[in-house]
């Protein structure tokens, strides 16, 4: 059971969903993940139903109209599908007409509704339950059809207050009913327009202001901190600025990338993290790329995080050569030479990689090795073939100490070392070695390789195959043994197959076989892996079949209720969807689907504005990014005021 009233804690769709879901005895990661994958949990859960041995289950949501944010569209609804032994009671306040108007919400059709009469409480209750003059304006303008640009009034600070837990609510309901009217517009546009692009990006902003205030909860205290989310949201600003810049032409990229550049200049020194300011640098020529890596290797002193060591080699990557080595000799001092800490898999840039492996020739042969395995890819092919030396050299069993590494080195052995490393199986990732033997022509042995190591299982083999077959040049893949063992495996099997081989699944099964297996999954449980395989699909297929694999993603991932984990293989398919779609999948997904409700999560992360540039780019073209980054830079002013006040103070 869940009491909503907007005073208290559960007055939020997030939160009534999380509530629920503990209550059923899962598990809920904190921080929070997004709304759209506590929908799907639910969903699920609540479809499966219950087993005979299992108790009947009452949910039991009292107040739901008190809830700011449950969606309009019942095709959303958590509650829309109840599974066996499943029933839900849902109380609200009003008529016959309400009771109407929550049905088609909560996607009930044919559903009871019960009006029980409650004697009005005494006038001195009623006036303490009174709401302040001008509430309920966002209904009357929505109800009425306003314009969105009447509407947008909402989405600004001064509409925004944060006096009171109530207040914020109530300006978050205002927020939702703004962001249901541009839905309501993106559903009926052929294209995003600017006005309308700008307008999703403002009310996302308003939208993340008021999570962060809500957090902060500065009307309970004067001490509460609002120039560390400033300094965070800023940040993020400057990483989506460089993100947008990406999908414009030379001459307005320049324009959009000045306004970074501003901002990291203005606060940039303050940031907590050197990774944006290492992404603005990147963006950045001449003498400013110089001061700005100076200013991320200041911050990436200061950070006591596990992320510095490599965010010092990449701000190294930045600055001339001498000065670069020093500071790789100083992350590796700082790492203790651990090459993990040092280095990601996949590496780094060329000029870091040139650095750390000139600054690590003193490191003992162990880690030396180590550290080259995960530089070989970012080196010169002159450095590279030295390093591939030095491992010979340096050779003993066992001397990497992960499959990361191992596989790194291994399009790079020599014939020598690779009879070595296939000693070593398993450790050894045995496709990476397959793949190399495929490379020097030894065919028969990757294939024998491959399958010894899969087993028996018809799935483990197939995976198998196609990775290697992925290698193989046309008339030496193994075209009937692959579709033989496809046919073995159930849907949802077939489908995740296609999901992780899209372009191995198109040169050998083909591409209408490819669509057809992925379509061919419809199971509840397979959804994200239909959803993720069609949007692969996209850039694996023909390209006269490419659009029609993104349209069927995007209808997907909404029939499927707009599974937020999908997003990231979706944005990859954004230049094959048509620009309708595309809207849908901005409007849906900007900052409701972030894993990190702040100001700072509108712009970066999760269902970001960064992530969402290519797209916006798809939805409305140029002229649609240039109007959101004049939104991002103005967003700055959103928690500017009490920011200074507090730091005045």
């Amino acid at each position: 059971m869940v009491h909503i009233e907007r005073s208290s804690r559960f007055a939020s769709e997030h939160e009534i969903l999380t509530s629920l879901l503990q209550q059923l005895g899962e598990d809920v990661l904190r921080p929070p993940r997004d709304v759209l994958k506590l929908r799907s949990e639910l969903r699920n859960r609540l479809a499966n139903g219950q087993d005979e041995d299992e108790p009947e289950l009452l949910l039991v949501l009292d107040g739901l109209d008190e809830c700011i944010d449950w969606p309009h569209d019942g095709r959303l609804s958590t509650l829309r599908e109840l599974g066996k032994r499943v029933r839900c009671l849902v109380s609200i306040s009003g008529g016959e007409s309400e009771a109407h108007a929550w049905r088609e919400r909560l996607g009930w059709n044919g559903v009871d509704a019960h009006v029980v009469e409650i004697a009005p409480v005494s006038p001195a209750a009623a006036e303490s339950r009174g709401v302040p003059s001008g509430a309920d304006a966002s209904a009357h303008l929505a109800l009425g059809g306003a314009s969105v640009a009447s509407m947008l009034a909402f989405a600004e600070p001064s509409w925004v207050r944060p006096v009171s837990a109530e207040a914020l609510a109530r300006a978050l309901i205002d927020l939702r009913r703004l962001r249901d009217r541009l839905g309501e517009e993106v559903e009926r546009c052929r294209s995003l327009t600017p006005n309308l692009a700008a307008a999703l990006v403002r009310c996302a902003a308003a939208q993340g202001a008021a999570a962060t205030l809500g957090d902060a909860e500065p009307w309970a205290s004067p001490d509460a901190d609002l120039v560390t989310p400033r300094l965070d949201a800023d940040a993020a600003r400057a990483l989506s600025l460089v993100a947008l810049a990406a999908e414009v032409s030379p001459s307005p990229r320049a324009g959009v990338l000045e306004k970074a550049f501003e901002l990291a200049d203005r606060t940039g020194a303050q940031w907590s993290s050197p990774s944006a300011l290492i992404a603005v640098a990147e963006a950045a020529e001449g003498e400013r790329r110089i001061r700005i890596a100076r200013a991320a290797l200041d911050v990436a002193r200061r950070s006591d995080g596990g992320d510095a060591p490599r965010e010092l080699v990449a701000a190294a990557g930045l600055l001339p050569e001498e000065e670069a080595q020093e500071i790789a000799a100083e992350a590796i001092a700082r790492a203790g030479g651990a090459p993990p800490v040092l280095v990601s898999v996949p590496g780094v840039s060329e000029a870091s990689a040139v650095a750390l492996e000139r600054a690590s020739r003193s490191l003992p042969a162990p880690q030396r090795i180590r550290v080259l395995a995960r530089l070989l890819a970012g080196l010169p092919a002159a450095a590279r073939a030295r390093a591939v030396q030095e491992i010979e050299r340096s050779w003993a069993p066992w001397c990497f100490e992960n499959e990361a590494e191992a596989a790194a080195v291994a399009p790079y052995l020599t014939e020598p070392l690779l009879e070595r490393a296939l000693e070593e199986v398993p450790v050894w990732p045995v496709h990476a070695l397959g793949a190399r033997l495929v490379s020097l022509g030894r065919e028969d042995e990757a294939r024998a390789l491959v399958l010894r190591w899969a087993g028996s299982s018809a799935g483990y083999q197939a995976d198998a195959l196609l990775r290697l077959g992925e290698r193989l040049p046309p008339g030496r893949r193994p075209e009937k043994e692959i579709k033989a063992l496809i046919e073995e495996l159930a849907p949802e099997e077939r489908c995740n197959s296609i999901k992780e081989h899209p372009s191995a699944s198109v040169a050998i099964l083909g591409a209408e076989a490819a669509l057809r297996i992925v379509e061919d999954c419809n199971e509840l449980s397979g959804s994200y892996v239909r959803i993720v395989a069609l949007a692969r699909l996209a850039r694996a297929l023909p390209e006269p079949m490419r659009a029609e694999a993104a349209r069927r993603a995007v209808l997907a991932f909404e029939a499927g209720g707009a599974d937020a984990d999908a997003l990231g293989d979706l944005c990859e398919a954004a230049p094959w969807m048509s620009p309708a779609d595309a809207a849908r999948l901005l409007s849906t997904c900007l900052f409701d689907a972030s894993g990190s409700p702040s100001l700072a999560g509108v712009f970066q992360g999760w269902a970001s504005l960064t992530q969402l540039a290519g797209v916006l780019r798809r939805a409305g073209g140029e002229e649609a990014v240039l109007a959101a980054s004049d939104e991002v830079a103005i967003a700055g002013r959103w928690l500017h005021k009490m920011a200074l006040s507090q730091r005045d103070q």
